[in-house]
């Protein structure tokens, strides 16, 4: 089975929502390329309605005991007192259901250690939650075991010994679960940075839950590339987030949160404010308290603070049409105000940066060089290498691109610092990209991490890496790369990738054949890529908007389409711009 058809057959229908969202994608017969606005309502209810875990049976064997403490992996709602009901000895006080949480598939399979009361149960990991809430997705068909020992205690059998955290099925993870987003700066405190968690919290604590996390700090692969209001030391006053009213109660440790500045305060208000408002029903306020002093008023957010979600893209569309840079712009085509002609190049893969009037990027023909450009200047040499990816532009204008070659080499340029005709480039090495065949590098439009698909043995992985830099400042010079948080869609074949939002991801296999489009999402419960869209029959590229109601494809005979809730519907006044890509 070719992989295009492999895609069509495991795309699970996660996203029908989404589908609302773009029920009208207008095509652009006489204007620029249209738009439509997402709703973002969040859900807060998770089902907690579970019946209690059964507590162990007077004279249960050995394997009884063990599934019974595997099944008290849903005891959210009782604390797992049930739980802790199998254990015996020092696991009694000590285990700690937090610490980690194994979500698994099939039956867990229970097998007997070196001696009678040793046993290992064997699961079939789906995804792995820490204990902050980062899950780590499995690959399908790897086996995770859990050691355990097992005493007698007034003649029944408990279990001794076992590791921190629970186990559980993954029709219930999905049931008690969610993936919630915590907001972060990137370091110029220009744009917020989703940090997605998951949690299982019932809708009384998660507003503590989500807190305690926040000011804790990021995910790993983000420290260094965010920024946080909240200082190292400080910490809730008190183990709750009441909320009155609808507004939710921070009570903050005073000597740290007085220190602060105003402005500091503002910053920890707006990160809370994002936080729980943006995904809580419940809350639309947020008071903040230092040892249960309400700080002034006049420390709510002012309407200078950024609460920007990552650039906006414009509506217009870059391309390339007879071998130079064009737009497509108010319904139109029309040539790069002040870009020179590049047809000597042979160009592709045009990316255009944010803002108006900004710099552009392309490869020439082979893939082995990327230029920059910007109006009335001439084409700069910005990288050469092997098998470059599409250039990808951050919100500051650095571009961006990587080589197809397994040397993990990364190169980011910024086209308004010149030596002659060479423009300024740093070289990145990433050693988690090191043989491995990468194929699409994108930067995130909040300019704080990328997104990279890359290939091992037929295999495609989609990663996400925070972008380091040398200090704070929007422009500052990217240094490095953090090791990355990795997102595993099962049994999938893709080669190419674009943000569609902060947490979703478009990926495609570009072939000839039946070929259809997946989304990839930071938030979705399982490994799975979704499926939002028909298949598209030799589909050579795609390019994506503010989000998913904005896409658009072309096959390899030039035909360009966009979709709508009812398929893919042709674009004819873009036939022939080839190479499509929205700013980005």
């Amino acid at each position: 089975m070719s992989p295009q058809k492999k895609l069509l057959v495991v795309l699970s229908a996660l996203l029908v929502a989404v589908l609302t969202l773009s029920a009208c994608a207008s095509i652009p017969t006489g204007g620029g390329v249209s738009k439509i606005q997402p709703t973002d309502r969040s859900d807060t209810q998770l089902n907690f309605n579970y019946a209690p875990p059964n507590p162990p049976a007077p004279g249960a064997d050995q394997m009884a005991i063990i599934n019974g403490f595997i099944n008290a992996g849903t005891g959210f709602a009782e604390n797992f007192q049930t739980a802790r009901k199998f254990l015996a000895g020092p696991a009694a006080t000590t285990w700690k259901s937090d610490q980690r949480t194994l979500v698994f598939q099939d039956q867990p399979n229970i097998v007997k250690g070196d001696s009678d009361n040793d046993f290992k149960i064997e699961l079939k990991t789906q995804s792995s939650i820490d204990a902050d809430g980062i899950r780590t997705p499995a690959h399908s068909g790897v086996p995770n075991t859990v050691q355990l020992t097992m005493t007698r205690v007034d003649g029944e059998w408990r279990i001794s010994s076992i590791p921190d955290g629970i186990m559980i099925a993954q029709q219930n993870f999905q049931n008690i679960f969610k993936a919630r987003s915590l907001y972060f700066y990137d370091p110029s405190f220009s744009y917020m940075v989703p940090d997605v968690r998951w949690f299982a919290a019932s809708p009384s604590t998660v507003p503590t839950v989500m807190v305690k996390a926040l000011i804790s700090g990021p995910a790993s692969y983000l420290k260094g590339a965010v920024a946080s209001a909240f200082p190292d030391g400080i910490r809730l006053l008190r183990d709750t987030v009441p909320i009155v009213s609808s507004t939710a109660t921070v009570d903050l440790t005073a000597t740290v949160l007085q220190a602060a500045s105003a402005q500091v305060r503002q910053q920890m208000r707006a990160q809370l404010q994002e936080t729980l408002t943006r995904q809580l029903n419940t809350v639309t306020n947020i008071i903040l308290r230092a040892d249960q002093l309400t700080l002034d008023a006049n420390d709510a957010p002012s309407s200078s603070l950024s609460l920007v979600h990552g650039a906006p893209v414009p509506n217009r569309l870059a391309g390339i049409s007879k071998s130079e840079l064009v737009y497509f712009d108010n319904g139109q085509q029309q040539q790069i105000a002040g870009i020179p002609s590049v047809a000597r190049y042979q160009p592709k893969s045009p990316a255009e940066s944010y803002a108006p009037g900004g710099p552009v990027a392309f490869l020439n023909g082979t893939s082995t060089e990327m230029y920059t450009v910007s109006p009335n200047q001439t084409e700069k040499l910005a990288v050469s290498g092997t098998a470059l990816t599409p250039p990808s532009f951050s919100p500051s204008n650095w571009v961006w691109t990587a080589e197809g070659n397994q040397s993990g080499r990364i190169f980011a340029s910024y086209p308004g610092i010149t030596d002659g005709n060479q423009a300024t480039t740093v070289t990145l090495t990433a050693d988690w990209l090191k043989g491995r065949t990468v194929t699409a590098l994108r930067v995130s439009r909040d300019g704080a991490r990328v997104m990279v698909i890359s290939s091992l043995n037929g295999q495609s992985q989609v990663q996400l890496s925070g972008i380091l830099k040398q200090d704070n400042n929007s422009v500052s010079t990217p240094r490095e790369l953090t090791a990355p948080l990795n997102l595993f869609a099962e049994g999938l074949a893709f080669t190419t990738g674009n943000w569609a939002g902060e947490s979703k991801i478009l990926v495609t296999a570009p072939g000839p054949g039946e070929v259809v489009a997946g989304v990839i999402s930071v938030d979705a419960p399982d490994n799975k890529a979704s499926n939002k869209f028909t298949a598209l029959k030799e589909l050579k590229g795609s390019t994506v908007g503010n989000d998913l109601s904005e896409v658009y494809a072309q096959n390899n005979s030039g035909d360009v389409f966009s979709y709508a809730v009812n398929g893919w519907q042709e674009q004819s006044q873009l036939k022939d711009l080839n190479d499509l890509a929205f700013a980005g």
